[in-house]
């Protein structure tokens, strides 16, 4: 697999709160303890802490955990909701990888896939991502 990012990226040292050394180039949310990060939950909803950023080392708890919060990486993907994944597909992050926008400007884009084309629906493929997190917990009153 080609590179695209060349290492233009941000990545942040954490501490991984809980055993992570099966989630490499999962995404990552904050934990309740400062500098703290956990895996992703299954259920996405509510003001439940949202993923910040992508594990692209596999720390046992204790461990420094490299996160990469903005920026070109790997990460995994899958095909979700009749979508695909083809080069500049925006998209949504999900417990164990990212997924295809089903609905643009219904959902928040935390990157753009830059990898092969992904027609499974497993989170098995890996591809270039630039991620860019910009989650909401709650629609924005003005």
């Amino acid at each position: 697999m080609a590179n695209y990012f060349g290492g233009a990226n941000f990545t942040v040292p954490f501490i991984a709160t809980e055993d992570l050394t099966s989630r490499q180039y999962y995404p990552v949310c904050p934990a309740s303890t400062a500098a703290g990060v956990h895996g992703v939950a299954s259920a996405l909803t509510g003001c439940a802490p949202m993923p910040f950023g992508i594990l692209v080392n596999d720390p046992s708890a204790g461990q420094e955990a490299a996160v990469v919060v903005f920026g070109f990486t790997k990460a995994r993907g899958r095909s979700a909701g009749g979508c695909w994944l083809e080069w500049g597909t925006m998209l949504r992050c999900a417990s164990d990888a990212f997924e295809p926008i089903a609905s643009v400007g219904s959902e928040v884009m935390c990157g753009r896939w830059f990898g092969g084309s992904v027609t499974t629906a497993d989170a098995s493929a890996i591809g270039n991502v630039f991620v860019m997190f910009l989650n909401t917990c709650a629609t924005l009153d003005a």
